[in-house]
């Protein structure tokens, strides 16, 4: 019984050893270990030099952190073929890109119906619409009027900008000027600086850019508005900067479809209320944002032009040839049965001719022969 109690006690006491660490730890210790919050990425287009975008747009991310603080987000400055990749690798949660390229986005990928539509402050000025400028240098004076650039050397940021190319060309277009055929086009990739640098500098005679980036390279001290002149279109409206073209909705906010719901509605909802934040909304130089704008005219003038995502061309049933050219059809059927009956009836009288001479030839042999 001795040896027993004895083997029992040094059971008890090594067993006391191992676990007194363990002890000591005690339930605190799992507060020490670190906590990782979902992270959330917000892909901004970054139209004019990344570092610029990323400033401007921080503090939003700021701002929804203080208001779902047990969220991280994070701002991403992306060029067009940035953003399509890190859309197809799911490393986006929400976009915030021009109209144009949404639309193309929205019909290769997974997205949301914009959840937003961003508004701006041009000349203190509220506008949630933008168009495209058409420019050259205030020294040309061979060019002013949009016949003029027939033959001129045309700088772009990219055929995906809304308000860098599509818009120009659109207006081109509605003006019997078929771009760039009748030009000579020279892209240079974002940001927009780049081509005001390269009108300025006599690389080509015209510049394409969105609506206020002329002004905000002025504000900055890159540029004098001075060293340019702006080419408009007939019937141009009036907008609070310089434009050349017609208007259409401003930046949509929009979501990839992964994302929760729940989640996209608490964003949206303080999106709905920056206004309230002076300092961010003068940070991010906008004026907050609206409901969602009506993006249909949109998709049209890109389906008119066939511009992606509707480059591709469509396949025509009888339905369609009937709907789109049904006038034509209806002429040239008529000419054909006109012509059909025209050739009948020729030939008609020359067989009847024919049959006539026949018989009046029977009945001259037979007359002879009697």
């Amino acid at each position: 019984m001795g040896l027993k109690r004895i083997l029992s006690t040094i059971v008890v006491f090594i067993t006391l050893i191992l676990l007194t660490p363990l002890l000591a730890q005690g339930p605190e210790e799992e507060t020490l270990q670190p906590y990782s919050q979902p992270l959330v990425r917000i892909g901004v287009l970054a139209y004019r030099p990344k570092l610029q975008t990323l400033q401007q747009w921080r503090p939003l991310a700021d701002l929804l952190k203080d208001k779902l603080p047990n969220y991280d987000f994070v701002i991403e400055a992306l060029t067009y073929s940035e953003m399509s990749e890190a859309i197809a690798q799911k490393e986006l949660d929400f976009i915030l890109t021009n109209s144009g390229h949404y639309i193309f986005l929205k019909h290769r990928f997974s997205l949301s119906s914009p959840l937003a539509t961003l508004a701006v402050e041009e000349n203190g000025i509220k506008t949630t619409s933008f168009g495209g400028v058409i420019f050259t240098r205030s020294d040309n004076t061979s060019i002013n009027t949009l016949q003029d650039l027939k033959g001129k050397r045309i700088a772009a940021v990219n055929k995906v900008s809304l308000g860098g190319y599509q818009m120009q060309t659109y207006e081109l277009l509605k003006n019997n000027i078929h771009f760039p055929h009748d030009m000579t086009l020279s892209l240079t990739g974002l940001p927009h600086d780049n081509v005001v640098q390269k009108v300025l500098s006599h690389q080509v005679d015209v510049g394409f850019v969105r609506t206020g980036v002329l002004e905000k390279m002025a504000q900055e001290n890159l540029i004098s508005l001075n060293d340019f002149k702006i080419i408009q279109a007939p019937n141009t409206p009036i907008f609070p900067v310089r434009l050349s073209t017609s208007l259409y909705p401003e930046w949509p906010f929009s979501a990839l479809t992964h994302v929760n719901e729940n989640l996209a509605r608490k964003v949206v909802s303080i999106l709905f209320r920056v206004e309230e934040n002076q300092t961010t909304m003068k940070t991010m130089q906008i004026y907050g944002f609206n409901i969602p704008s009506n993006y249909l005219a949109l998709e049209e003038m890109l389906r008119t032009m066939r511009l992606p995502p509707f480059d591709e061309k469509p396949l025509l049933n009888l339905w369609d040839i009937w709907d789109n050219y049904r006038i034509f059809i209806i002429i040239f059927s008529n000419i054909l049965l006109f012509l059909l009956g025209y050739v009948l009836f020729s030939l008609w009288r020359k067989n009847r001719q024919l049959q006539e001479s026949q018989f009046l030839y029977t009945k001259l042999s037979e007359h002879t022969n009697t």
